[in-house]
C-alpha cells in the first residue's frame, strides 16, 4: 500500500468505524461524529511501538450535557481484546455507551509510524484492532489511572495470547507426570479446549518460580496467587494428599 496522508487515514477510517457496526452501535452517530471520531482514532494510531498498544483518552468537545468522554486502542488484532477492555472499564464503575471495532490492514514504518490503511480489508499488511468507545467522563487522575489499568490489561491478554502453544504443551506435560485417574482426566478435559489457559507457573515451597508462562510472567499489583493460598497448598501436599489440587 502506498503511503496515505492523514486526511486520507481519516477518511478511511471514517469508512471503516461504520461499514460493520450494529444499528445499535450508530444511534446519535451522524457524519460529524463518525468523522471526529475518525480524526482521534486516525491521531492515535499515527504511531505505535511494535508489540505494545497505543492508548489516548479525551472529552467529547460540545457534550456539557451528558458529559462523556471517548477511547481509542489500536493493537495488534488478537482474541479477548474488547472483553478483557471491557472488563477493565466496567473496574473503575465508568458506564460505557458505545464500543466499535474494526479490524485493518496496516502498513507501518520500522519505527511504527502509521503509513497506509487498506480500505477493504483485503490487501496486503497487518491486521490491527483499532477500538472507539464512548463512555461517561472521568476526571484527569482517573484517565490516568484507566489508562494505566488498560496498559496492564492488554499486557496480560498479549502474554496469554503469545504463549497459548507453550501453555498447552506445559498443561500437557503436568497431565503426564500424574497417574491414571480423575485428577489425570480432568486435566486432559481442559487441555481439549474446555479452559481458557491464561498462565502458568511452577512454584517452590521456599515461594520461588520459574518458567513462568502467559499473565504469569508479568507483574501484577495484585498477586495471581495469594501467599495465604500457596502455604495452604504446600500444606495439604505434604499432608499426602494427591494432585491436582484447584484453588
Amino acid at each position: 500500500m502506498a503511503n496515505q496522508s492523514l486526511n486520507t487515514l481519516t477518511e478511511t477510517l471514517a469508512g471503516r468505524l461504520t461499514e460493520r457496526a450494529l444499528p445499535g452501535e450508530l444511534r446519535d452517530f451522524g457524519a460529524s461524529e463518525v468523522a471526529q471520531a475518525a480524526a482521534f482514532v486516525a491521531a492515535t494510531a499515527a504511531h505505535r511501538d511494535d508489540g505494545a498498544p497505543a492508548i489516548a483518552i479525551e472529552p467529547i468537545s460540545g457534550d456539557d450535557t451528558r458529559r462523556r468522554m471517548r477511547l481509542a486502542i489500536v493493537n495488534d488484532d488478537m482474541p479477548f481484546l474488547v472483553d478483557s477492555i471491557a472488563a477493565a472499564i466496567g473496574a473503575q464503575d465508568i458506564a460505557v455507551d458505545r464500543i466499535i471495532h474494526p479490524v485493518v490492514r496496516t502498513t507501518r514504518a520500522p519505527d511504527g509510524t502509521l503509513h497506509a490503511i487498506d480500505a477493504d480489508g483485503l490487501g496486503a499488511g497487518r491486521p490491527e484492532s483499532m477500538i472507539y468507545l464512548e463512555m461517561e467522563r472521568a476526571d484527569a487522575r482517573d484517565r490516568r489511572g484507566l489508562i494505566e489499568d488498560l496498559t496492564a490489561v492488554l499486557a496480560d491478554v498479549r502474554a496469554a495470547v503469545t504463549d497459548w502453544r507453550g501453555m498447552q504443551a506445559a498443561l500437557d506435560d503436568d497431565i503426564a507426570m500424574l497417574p491414571e485417574g480423575e485428577g489425570a482426566a480432568l486435566l486432559q478435559w481442559f487441555l481439549n479446549g474446555h479452559l481458557t489457559l491464561l498462565g502458568h507457573q511452577i512454584w517452590h515451597r521456599d515461594g520461588s518460580g520459574h518458567a513462568a508462562l502467559g499473565i504469569a510472567r508479568n507483574e501484577h499489583r495484585v498477586p495471581i496467587l495469594a501467599e495465604a493460598s500457596r502455604a495452604l497448598a504446600i500444606e495439604w501436599f505434604e499432608a499426602g494428599n494427591d494432585a491436582p489440587l484447584l484453588l
